[in-house]
């Protein structure tokens, strides 16, 4: 049995640092799990690794990927292995590192391989959606997949649009298909996954920190150029926390300050929905909880 490490945890706390002393003392390899450090074109807003840190040490799978492009569970998945499974083979040890609970989900415990969707189809289910209020929408829904009653809400804008796709594309429903049996990406891994758990007050801090950091070191200007330079991007980029908000702040519709704080809120509620997913869907798993910086420091 082959051995790869995940290192997981909320944002803000502390896993690329964690991840990099880790590989340096263990011949690792870094390999991203995060679903925004994989655009190219935004690794300020993303928090992605220092090129100081990426020329020290082999990194894998962050900013490859132009922002223009969608990406999807298995997509990753396809990539990641075929990754992890190289680095194992010379020798080294992967240590994956993120904080995107489905991709983790997916690694670690397989997925269903729902087929891609036609561009086509995506766009038009997009711009219907786009046209009418989520309940509408919903209802919709209901029509070609009464099944998502009582197990998708209005409010569940994303899962909606990918259950419509699914359902126009495919026939069945996207339920029909998570029912089969899972693909198990990496049968011959065992993963030991280490859960990285900063107390309240202090995540918290590194949250409101790193977004200050963020907006005075580039984001904006990074922000800036992606609007001046690409015509559209892709729903996925968007999630980045702080793109919607600096985008808002370019249009004048809210001062720099309203932004950095809008941002910092959704930030810690980001940090808390982590949380509560790792705690309750990793079941085999090393906790590893922390105070202060300098606790964090003698970790490392």
């Amino acid at each position: 049995m082959q051995r790869a490490i995940l290192i997981c945890g909320p944002t803000a706390s502390g896993k690329t640092d964690y991840a990099h002393n880790l590989a340096q003392k263990n011949n690792g390899s870094i390999i991203n799990i995060d679903s925004m450090q994989i655009y190219k074109q935004i690794p300020i807003i993303t928090a992605s690794p220092s090129e100081k840190y990426k020329s020290e040490l082999p990194y894998h799978l962050y900013n490859f990927l132009d922002i223009q492009e969608e990406f999807s569970v298995v997509k990753y998945v396809n990539t990641a292995v075929k990754v992890i499974r190289e680095e194992s083979n010379k020798g080294k040890l992967p240590i994956i590192i993120g904080g995107s609970g489905l991709y983790i989900n997916a690694l670690l415990y397989g997925y269903n391989e729902i087929p891609v969707i036609l561009p086509e189809i995506r766009k038009s289910v997009r711009e219907l959606q786009a046209s009418m209020s989520n309940q509408k929408f919903f209802d919709g829904l209901k029509k070609i997949d009464a099944s998502v009653e009582g197990k998708l809400l209005p409010s569940d804008t994303q899962r909606i649009i990918r259950a419509y796709e699914v359902c126009i594309q495919t026939g069945k429903s996207i339920f029909a298909w998570q029912q089969q049996d899972n693909i198990i990406p990496l049968p011959e891994f065992k993963f030991e996954v280490i859960f990285l758990w900063p107390e309240r007050s202090l995540l918290h801090k590194n949250c409101n920190d790193r977004v200050v950091q963020m907006f005075h070191g580039g984001a904006v200007e990074e922000i800036t150029q992606l609007l001046e330079n690409f015509k559209g991007v892709s729903d996925s980029a968007l999630k980045a926390v702080g793109t919607r908000e600096i985008i808002s702040y370019l249009k004048n519709e809210i001062n720099l300050l309203e932004a950095i704080k809008i941002s910092q809120d959704k930030t810690r509620q980001y940090a808390k929905r982590q949380i509560t997913w790792f705690k309750n869907q990793i079941k085999e798993k090393k906790i590893i909880q922390y105070s202060s910086k300098e606790k964090f420091l003698k970790l490392l």
